[in-house]
């Protein structure tokens, strides 16, 4: 589901892992230092984390919720080894007007991919926690209940009508991830503990057209989300920043989600269109303009097959600092790009958090 799954991300999620950092034999520092503006446009690492963490949690606060997860393999590509948990419970509100969901997941993973033809490897590791509180209703005011199990709202995502979804959630991530590409190996850490809010409305639906996926548009606001990030950059050195997370009040995101028809599994998520605002520690904005950026959702990855993302930092006077565009290239990599079409050494997306595709 954070300047990340959960997401990130945004926070993602953001959010958010940990991007390589360091020429390989660095040690890392046991103090904490706060990362200024000048030092975030010059790391790479550091600028590698920052966008996760807001590419993430723009990814975790579009989940919702999925009638079923059985359509999805919880094995990655190369090598995964996921223990990680979601648990649902469901109570109607008091007024009965509402379907009220608690979850509660717990993270817990080590990955090894290789990408770019057997150029590049990354292996990571990923744990944390999270729980949420969901609030299912409609605008019309009919009632929305609870599924024959308990475990989540009665919803129909073929016909969402008048339907609306409030979420007040927190999440705490920390990961390690080692890049070694043709050039240099790099190994970083990451941190995170976030909360705050979202809202999600359904509006205009497109039809199946080969009768086995389905698509339905909704729109997704992102409010008050704080989010505490610590990484280490690339001398090895630990830095920490306080995030604050919102959509711009007039470009939510508008999210086009893809799901299995018959499983009802999610298959994939377009950000048509929004607009992330990235504040931290109060000097230095970071803003994120989707372009249709389809992420494929499958084998609990996260995957960006087209589109592209905006993404500019500004300083507290508004001076812009850096440009980049978040993308894909030709292999099928994530990549992010300076200006220049440069792309920053080491960038990795971070992987799914499993709480928001089983969702």
């Amino acid at each position: 589901m954070s300047l990340s799954q959960g997401s990130i991300a945004l926070l993602c999620a953001t959010v958010l892992t940990a991007q390589s950092c360091g020429t390989k034999g660095d040690s890392a520092s046991n103090e904490t230092a706060s990362v200024d503006a000048s030092a975030l446009v010059s790391d790479d690492q550091l600028t590698s984390g920052i966008v996760n963490a807001s590419h993430g949690d723009a990814v975790a606060a579009a989940a919702e919720q999925a009638g079923s997860s059985s359509g999805l393999s919880f094995k990655l590509v190369d090598d995964d080894n996921d223990v990680s948990t979601v648990n649902k419970s469901c109570a109607a509100s008091a007024d009965g007007k509402s379907a009220v969901v608690s979850v509660s997941s717990s993270i817990n993973r080590s990955r090894t991919k290789t990408s770019g033809g057997g150029r590049v490897t990354i292996s990571s590791t990923r744990t944390g926690s999270g729980s949420s509180t969901r609030t299912w209703s409609k605008s019309n005011g009919t009632s929305v209940v609870c599924n024959s199990a308990g475990t989540g709202a009665a919803v129909n995502f073929q016909s969402p009508d008048n339907l609306k979804l409030g979420i007040a959630f927190e999440r705490s991530r920390s990961a390690s991830i080692t890049y070694t590409g043709p050039k240099v190996t790099r190994t970083a850490t990451k941190s995170f503990a976030s909360s705050g809010t979202r809202s999600i409305t359904w509006s205009a639906s497109d039809s199946s057209t080969d009768g086995l996926t389905y698509f339905r548009n909704k729109s997704v606001v992102i409010k008050d989300v704080k989010q505490t990030l610590t990484m280490t950059d690339r001398n090895g050195a630990t830095v920490s920043t306080a995030l604050s997370i919102n959509t711009a009040d007039a470009s939510p995101l508008v999210v086009k989600v893809e799901r299995n028809t018959s499983s009802q599994a999610v298959v994939s998520k377009t950000f048509v269109s929004g607009e992330v605002s990235t504040v931290k520690d109060s000097d230095a904005t970071m803003t994120t303009t989707y372009s249709n950026l389809k992420v494929n959702l499958s084998d609990n990855s996260c995957s960006i097959s087209s589109g592209s993302a905006l993404i500019v930092i500004k300083d507290s006077a508004g001076a812009v600092l850096k440009t980049l565009t978040l993308g894909v290239d030709s292999s099928g990599d994530s990549t992010l790009k300076d200006s220049s079409g440069e792309e920053v050494e080491g960038f990795a997306l971070d992987p799914c958090d499993s709480e928001d595709i089983k969702l």
